[in-house]
Parts: structure tokens; C-alpha cells; sequence
């Protein structure tokens, strides 16, 4: 029996069908009619996106309809059915393996095929089954649409056309696109005609927050065919823009401590979706002020426009907070699950105090008694020393490294005596070291100091030089120290110690060299390093704890190191680095934790 004969048989059933659709399935309508943004793929291949029987939750922007009664003739051309079909029940037949055996109209969901798929076919209640894709085409031109129909039943020999719509929104009637449609979709005698459809789509769709697509087809006359509709992608120029960003800015830039400054970050929103619910998170600890600090774009602390996307907030730098370059990290999210990050920098305008430099402790309680010329406190605004004037160069180095001490000052290169050193002491001089196989290595690096020309500029002074071999130089011992700055770029601090240790090393002149510059430099046998890692914050000393992070390293000072050797393969305790030296590391930090923290080994 034709299914046309059938007609007044469902009348019935798909009254009842209409109500429950407008009950039961109005939670699935509203979740799948979230627009997806362009370009917009679907091609069916994951078996799992649809499982249960009229159920579209796991396809985004996808929802099938049944098109009970929106066309009443057999056949009807499904160009001229432009009514809202959204109030026809929501229709998938999930789970199906053979599309011959298919016994009733609707969507169906094939997903056991060599290619799954959905198809549709019609019949006395599916009148017009369809599917609506949704998209949101903000700030997107020339769009184009491509599908695959594909006849699936090589049994059912019925005309089945199909019509590409669309409409801008939700609601009301659908305008037909002529070039998207196909007269018949299914072939004679065989089930392997595929019959693409590639159109360019009218300018009414561009730039739209939401419009949906329908691709239709209606009751034919006989038996009607089940088609695939497959292989489904969107594409356009330009697109809304799925990124949220921002910018960080201070007013007043630089500020004395106990000064106030507006905090502000310039946000540009996502437009495709759209950014809802956005919020601004700084880390402001260190200058005294919140680690979670939430900014405000609603006139109130300090903001001046509500809902302009200019977040704000007023803050007063702590009146102890040392002098120097800050960058505050800063979270920016929105209620669509994304994020972005800025810096907002500040200088504090004070004087920059060495003492910083020996928070976590004096190694060798060096003093600044020149009658102690083996262990004489040097300090710089920029790290702090131990000098050794019998060595010619340092005991050890000690220097804090947060985001304050960099930005993106050029290395200065002007290596030069230091002439702050006891008069009468021998100054090393640039050109000590030429010709003799060893590079002139720094303690601190010129990298950690990249705020300022006079902050990078200082760690040129040879004061800060060592003698070390250039695979050690250029290889292990750069790679930490650019590790290092990486930590500092994830939220960290960090206190760090390093110096040479020992007589005799080998450079690239080969053999064992003792000294340098007629004896006025040893060259050490091994360097080593001491880093002490905290998360950004104030009260350093007391923050350490037995879970504190700590790194220690001892690399020999010859070419056979290895330039490409990771340096985590020179990981030590810091309780084997002072049996090496004969310094003690830690010594303002509470004597349990300090032991503690000194005896492990790092492995991260």
C-alpha cells in the first residue's frame, strides 16, 4: 500500500505527536538552538552523537524536525514549504544499521555504515522532515554552504527533492535559496548517488547573530527514498572573532610608595559567541594589595563608565614596597569558558635596596670590612656579593629575580673594571680573560636585569664575572638561567645564589688553566647555583616551607660538560652544594624548614 494512502491513519497520532513535542522536547529545541560559529563542520563519523531516540543534544546547532502537516499534497515541491516547522516534534531515529528497513518517515541516524550519516525520508505524518542548523555569522562575509545528499536505500524508487532555506533568527517563515535545490535525490536501482550541493549564500546571512538554515524535503509519491544529508560545512571571510583579550595599563605609571594609581585593563570581548559575564583578576600582592584582586566596570572603585569594558580598580601601593619595575598578572575571562592574560605594569619610584638581595641570608656573613678581603660584602642595587680579592672574582652572588627586574632593555655589552672595589685592590679588567679559552661568564645574567639600561649595564661590571669554560657557559648554564625567567613569567619569584668553587678548569684552549691575568684570577673547577622558587607574594622568609621548591646544581668547568647537556642532569641538594663550598644557604628561613628544604633534591 502507497504511504499517501496512509494519511488519514496518523491523523490522529500525529496530533498527540504535535502536543508532546511542544512539552517533552522543548528543553532539546532550546539547548541545540545555541548558534555555532563559522566555518561550521558536521559529517556524522562519531557514532556517539546521537544514541537516543529523538535526543540532539550532543550535536551543537543541529535539531530535526518530523514536519508533521506543514504540507498537505502529495507530492509538494519543498521550495513553496516555508512555514515554521519548530512546533512539529523534535525527530531523530537513533541507533539504525539498514536503511531499507526503515518502515516510517522522519530523521533517522545511520551510524553502523561504512560512512554514518543522517537521513530523511518523508511519509503520511512526516510530511516535510527537516533539519535547522543554527550559526551565528558575526563579522563574516561571502559565505558558502556545501552538503552531500546521499540516496542510502536502494529499494525505495520514489522522486525526492530536496530545498535549501534559511532565516535570520528564530521565528517566522523561511526564504528559499533556488540554487540549493535538488529535484531528485535518489536514484534507480541502486543506493550510490551522491549528489553535492555547494552554494553561495545570499548577503542577508552575513554578519547575523543567529541564522538558521533548513534543509527539507516532503512526502513523494510512492515509496518515498531515504536520503542522506552529510558532509555539511560552513564557511566565510573574516568571521567574528572567537578571542578575548586585553590590554594593562597604570595612571600614574610610575608612583612613590603610599601613592595612589587606577589599575585599569581595556577589554575587547569575544563576538563570536559573544563574551558574556566577563571578569578581571590581577595579582597585586606585591605591592601590598590582594593576589585575587577583582577589577570593576560598573563606576565604583575607581571606575569611571559603567559597562564600557574598561575594568578598574584604585589601589594604594604599600608605603614598605621597595623600589622598581612591576608587571601584574592578570586574568581576564568570560562566561563562555575562555581566557586571556595581560601584564599591567607600574614603577614604583624608590630607592632600590641591595638588602632585598639577602632576604633568605648572608652564606658567608661577608662583611664590609676591607680587613676582610677574602669575604667582602659588595653590594649593588642589583645583587650583592661576596668578593674574594686573593680569586679575583666573587665567593658568590646572590640576587632577587621577580617580574620587576625584567622588560626589554637590549644587552648592553660595556664590560668594564668595577672601581668601587677597595683602593688598592686589583681591578679585573675587560680584556683579562682575551685569548684565554674561557668566556667571561656572569653570575647574574644580563637577562635577569632588563628593566633599565643602569640595572643591565651593572651586570658588566667584572666584579661579576667568572672564568668559565664556554660549553658550560653557553651550554647547561645559560639553559637555567633562562629556565629561571621562565618561572618568573608563570607567577613566580625567585632568590638565587651562584658562584665557582675550587681551582682549575679547562676552556677552549684545552688542558688545565689555574689562573688568569698574571694570577689575579682563579678559574674555579666548578660553578654551582642555589635557587630558592616562591609563588609572587610578601613575607618571603616566612612563606617557605617544607614544601617550597628549591634547585641546586654543580656542573664541572671544562668542554667536556656537553654545550648541549640538559642541565637538569647537574641537580643536587643544597646540602652537597655547601659541603662543596663551605657556605650555609638559608639561614633566615626557620632552622626545621631550612634543613628540610636543603636536603632534597629537585625533580621537577
Amino acid at each position: 500500500m502507497s504511504k499517501k494512502y496512509l494519511r488519514s491513519l496518523f491523523c490522529l497520532l500525529s496530533v498527540f505527536a504535535v502536543l508532546f513535542a511542544q512539552n517533552g522536547f522543548e528543553q532539546a529545541v532550546h539547548a541545540n538552538s545555541t548558534p555555532q560559529t563559522v566555518p561550521f563542520t558536521q559529517n556524522w563519523s562519531n557514532p556517539n552523537l546521537i544514541t537516543v531516540n529523538d535526543n540532539w543534544d550532543n550535536v551543537p546547532g543541529i535539531i530535526g524536525y518530523r514536519g508533521d502537516d506543514l504540507a498537505t499534497a502529495i507530492p509538494t515541491d519543498p521550495q513553496t514549504v516555508v512555514a515554521d516547522g519548530s512546533a512539529t516534534p523534535v525527530n531523530v531515529n537513533a541507533n539504525n544499521t539498514d536503511p531499507t528497513a526503515a518502515t516510517s518517515g522522519g530523521v533517522y541516524e545511520f551510524d553502523t555504515l561504512p560512512d554514518p550519516t543522517v537521513g530523511m525520508q518523508g511519509s503520511g505524518t512526516a510530511d516535510a522532515p527537516h533539519i535547522v542548523i543554527s550559526l551565528n555569522t558575526s563579522g563574516t562575509t561571502a559565505l558558502h554552504i556545501a552538503y552531500n545528499l546521499r540516496d542510502l536505500d536502494a529499494t525505495d524508487t520514489a522522486i525526492q527533492p530536496f530545498a535549501l532555506q534559511y532565516r535570520i533568527g528564530n521565528t517566522g517563515t523561511y526564504t528559499n535559496i533556488p540554487a540549493g535545490f535538488v529535484a531528485d535525490a535518489s536514484a534507480d536501482g541502486g543506493a550510490t548517488l551522491v549528489t553535492p550541493v555547494s552554494v553561495n549564500l545570499p548577503a542577508a546571512v552575513e554578519n547575523q547573530p543567529l541564522v538558521q538554515f533548513r534543509i527539507i524535503t516532503t512526502n513523494a509519491v510512492g515509496n518515498d527514498a531515504m536520503v542522506g544529508v552529510d558532509d555539511i560545512n560552513v564557511t566565510g571571510t573574516g568571521g567574528g572573532s572567537t578571542t578575548l583579550s586585553g590590554s594593562g595599563l597604570a595612571t600614574p605609571s610610575t608612583v612613590a610608595p603610599g601613592a595612589n594609581t587606577l589599575l585599569t585593563v581595556t577589554v575587547t570581548p569575544a563576538s563570536s559567541p559573544a563574551s558574556t559575564g566577563i571578569t578581571v583578576v590581577s595579582n597585586i600582592l606585591i605591592i601590598g594589595g590582594s593576589a585575587t584582586q577583582q577589577f570593576f566596570d560598573d563606576g565604583t572603585n575607581g571606575d569611571v563608565t559603567a559597562g564600557d569594558n574598561i575594568f578598574s580598580f584604585q589601589t594604594t601601593v604599600a608605603a614598605n614596597t621597595p623600589g622598581g619595575n612591576y608587571s601584574f598578572n592578570t586574568t581576564i575571562a568570560d562566561a563562555q569558558s575562555r581566557t586571556a592574560t595581560t601584564l599591567i605594569p607600574l614603577t614604583v619610584n624608590a630607592p632600590i635596596s641591595g638588602t632585598v638581595h639577602l632576604t633568605m641570608g648572608n652564606p658567608s656573613n661577608a662583611t664590609t670590612d676591607v680587613n676582610n678581603p677574602t669575604n667582602y660584602l659588595l653590594e649593588k642595587a642589583q645583587y650583592v656579593m661576596s668578593y674574594n680579592r686573593d680569586r679575583g672574582a666573587p665567593n658568590w652572588v646572590s640576587w632577587h629575580l621577580n617580574a620587576s627586574w625584567l622588560g626589554s632593555t637590549p644587552r648592553q655589552d660595556d664590560f668594564r673594571p668595577d672601581t668601587s672595589l677597595p683602593a688598592g685592590w686589583y681591578e679585573v679588567t675587560q680584556t683579562d680573560f682575551s685569548g684565554s679559552g674561557f668566556d667571561r661568564g656572569h653570575h647574574t645574567p644580563s637577562g635577569d636585569r632588563t628593566a633599565s639600561i643602569p640595572d643591565n649595564s651593572a651586570t658588566f661590571l667584572m666584579s661579576n664575572m667568572m672564568a668559565q669554560a664556554p660549553a658550560n657557559n653557553q651550554g647547561p648554564w645559560e639553559e637555567l638561567e633562562s629556565y629561571c625567567r621562565t618561572l618568573v613569567s608563570q607567577g613566580n619569584e625567585l632568590y638565587i645564589v651562584a658562584g665557582g668553587a675550587g681551582q682549575g678548569g679547562s676552556g677552549s684552549n684545552g688542558g688545565i688553566t689555574n689562573t688568569l691575568a698574571n694570577g689575579h684570577v682563579v678559574v674555579p673547577a666548578f660553578t654551582w647555583k642555589v635557587i630558592i622558587v616562591l609563588p609572587n607574594g610578601a613575607n618571603d622568609v616566612d612563606r617557605v616551607n617544607k614544601e617550597t621548591r628549591t634547585i641546586g646544581v654543580i656542573m664541572a668547568n671544562n668542554q667536556s660538560i656537553g654545550i648541549n647537556t640538559p642541565w637538569r642532569n647537574f641537580r643536587t641538594s643544597i646540602k652537597q652544594i655547601e659541603r662543596l663550598t663551605g657556605f650555609s644557604f638559608f639561614t633566615n628561613v626557620r632552622p626545621q624548614i631550612r634543613e628540610m628544604i636543603k636536603r632534597k633534591t629537585d625533580f621537577q
